[in-house]
């Protein structure tokens, strides 16, 4: 499985990572090795469960720079994000409907993580910047 793992991470970074448009976050913010590197070689060095566990780690701080740093605003878009059941797309009075109930898409900060709990994550700073 760790060989499989491994080439699926090599596959990504020759083939899907240069078109995507984007680099890693926390290497853009840092300037350390990206979050495909850093899984590569904890893979090979820790094995997969413990790799992957490192890199989830990894990930979640990538994901916190990004929104801790990005300058472009988050957009939404309700009828694409998939929080509805199909009965919500459709007229109440439909009679394919037969128990339809008020559509409740859930708060849209609750799938965010919450700013309080981030805030007091370390993230390295700024590569260039000292402190």
């Amino acid at each position: 499985m760790r060989r499989i793992a491994l080439s699926a991470i090599r596959l990504y970074q020759r083939h899907l990572s240069p078109h995507k448009g984007f680099c890693c976050a926390y290497r853009h913010h840092t300037g350390h090795a990206s979050c495909s590197e850093l899984g590569y070689r904890t893979i090979r060095r820790f094995g997969l469960v413990n790799g992957l566990e490192l890199l989830r780690r990894r990930l979640d701080k990538c994901g916190l720079a990004h929104r801790r740093y990005n300058q472009a605003p988050a957009r939404h878009f309700r009828n694409q994000a998939g929080f509805c059941d199909l009965s919500c797309d459709f007229d109440c009075g439909d009679s394919l409907l037969s128990d339809c109930s008020p559509c409740d898409c859930g708060d849209w900060g609750s799938s965010r993580k919450d700013d309080e709990k981030e805030k007091d994550i370390h993230l390295p700073p700024q590569r260039g910047v000292r402190t």
